[in-house]
């Protein structure tokens, strides 16, 4: 497993997704841009379960979190080779 925590800032509105009966949300995030021009900055989150009522209810466009998980792509073939976060654990960064 690749165990990670993020300081990450909220970029795009979430999409829900449905397969079957499970439920889950994706959120596009972006983390500080890393010393290299051509490094890859986001990061897609997927949230199940009790979380998606947590984001909604709380979390808006912008706003930073901290956000725990496991990294995977295996399994998504994309030309970007976009990687994903499975959040584990989820907090606000800055509360103004």
């Amino acid at each position: 497993m690749n165990h990670s925590i993020f300081v990450v800032k909220v970029i795009e509105k979430p999409v829900h997704l449905i397969y079957k009966e499970c439920q889950s949300m994706e959120i596009k995030v972006k983390f500080p841009a890393p010393r290299q021009k051509d490094s890859s900055n986001e990061l897609t989150l997927l949230l199940w379960g009790d979380y998606k009522g947590d984001f909604i209810k709380y979390y808006k466009t912008q706003d930073y979190l901290i956000i725990e998980g496991t990294l995977t792509s295996k399994g998504y073939a994309n030309e970007e080779n976009e990687v994903k976060l499975i959040v584990k654990k989820l907090y606000p960064f800055l509360l103004i």
